[in-house]
């Protein structure tokens, strides 16, 4: 029985010591396992490191490459944009080397027209002749309300004019009568104040385009021939009636009492005087041509004359297609080119300017020059200054 417990206690004593060894051996392997993932993981953690170190620095790069890229996206926008403003510049650039190109084709050929007409004034002026035959002054009676446009004695202001004319030129005086609203009332002036058949010699403004809706005035023949039978008539005016009807589209032109004072004219020994200011602007309408057309058979008893009022042609330039155009031209030389050029009182129109529009006139070759208005050029039937240096310089 001892024995046996004896044996027992060895073997578990065996067992033990084989337990225990073996967990020294288990344990001990254990120990070197661990060590082994330790270091593993150590160096995991290391290349974990790096890794995260390489990230860090690829994310900076990225940064730093995002940001190269914005710069140079926006560079390529700006370049963009400054490419699109060239081009445009460039489309621009190029109209306006058109535009300046066709401005300087015009400028050289208006050039040219302008040389043509110097040198066609040039010649004018060296052959020194002068076809000036006539003088017409504008004389009127503006009646009570007016300090100025009185004519007290009619025989008195026109033998100063005589005086001044030096036996020059013909001399005749253009009457009007308040605005010519009233024919009776001017038939009677002219009556008592001219001078009768053997008297002043007169230029009889018979149609005219006026300031109203209807042409003023407008005489008939039976009215002219009232007027020659108590005045010493000469002439017909017509004054700017073409001019006048293309401002007044709805009043036809009167072509057959047109037709009935030429007849009438040839007929009685009479001249027509007739100015315009307007120019010609075909196809849409005509003045100089539509004139040829009219006095057609009738060349030799008209004299066409253009207004310096215009708002269309300087003097020079009216003259110069005058003289191209008519065998008889002449020139109605006004101080109202003043107001029409400055909006401002004609009397102040120096008379420097105006008697340059006279010589031009007279050294183009203007038959007929007929002056305006009275009272710039006397004051209430006296000649003023005015008039005595113009009659100087034409004299």
């Amino acid at each position: 029985m001892k024995i046996a417990v004896t044996k027992m206690a060895i073997a578990l004593a065996i067992i033990c010591i084989l337990l225990g060894t073996s967990l020294v051996g288990g344990v001990a392997n254990y120990t070197s396992v661990i060590a082994i993932k330790d270091n593993t993981l150590t160096a995991q953690e290391s290349t974990i490191n790096a890794l995260n170190t390489q990230i860090e620095e690829d994310n900076n790069a990225i940064s730093s490459l995002t940001i190269q890229l914005e710069n140079a996206t926006s560079q390529i926008d700006t370049l963009t944009e400054q490419n699109d403003q060239l081009l445009y510049n460039t489309t621009t650039l190029n109209a306006k080397i058109i535009d300046l190109e066709n401005q300087l084709a015009s400028a050289n050929a208006s050039i040219t027209e302008l040389q043509n007409q110097v040198n066609y004034l040039k010649s004018t002026l060296d052959m020194s002749i002068s076809r000036l035959q006539t003088l017409v002054f504008h004389v009127s009676e503006k009646g009570p309300g007016y300090t100025w446009g009185h004519l007290p004695n009619a025989t008195q202001t026109y033998n100063q004019l005589l005086d001044l004319n030096k036996n020059r030129y013909n001399i005749l005086l253009l009457p009007e009568n308040n605005g010519h609203q009233n024919w009776a009332e001017e038939l009677t002036w002219i009556t008592d104040n001219f001078g009768g058949k053997n008297g002043i010699p007169i230029m009889l403004n018979v149609f005219g385009g006026g300031d109203t809706n209807i042409p003023t005035p407008m005489l008939s023949i039976s009215d002219v021939l009232s007027a020659m039978s108590v005045a010493n008539v000469r002439q017909l005016r017509i004054s700017e009636v073409l001019s006048w009807h293309i401002d007044h589209p709805a009043t036809p032109f009167p072509t057959a009492y047109l037709t009935s004072l030429l007849e009438f004219c040839r007929v009685n020994n009479l001249r027509i005087f007739w100015t315009e200011w307007k120019n010609d602007a075909l196809p849409d309408h005509a003045i100089f041509t539509a004139i040829q057309n009219f006095t057609k058979g009738f060349e030799d008893i008209v004299t066409v004359s253009f207004s310096t009022n215009s708002e269309e042609l300087e003097p020079s330039e009216g003259f110069f297609l005058l003289n191209t155009m008519f065998q008889h031209w002449g020139g109605s030389v006004q101080a109202w080119y003043w107001e029409t050029r400055y909006s401002t009182d004609l009397r102040n129109m120096p008379i420097s300017t105006l008697t340059q529009h006279a010589l031009l006139a007279k050294n183009m070759g203007a038959e007929t020059i007929q002056l305006e208005p009275y009272w710039y050029f006397f004051d209430n039937g006296t000649p003023n200054d005015y008039l005595k240096l113009l009659m100087g310089m034409l004299t």
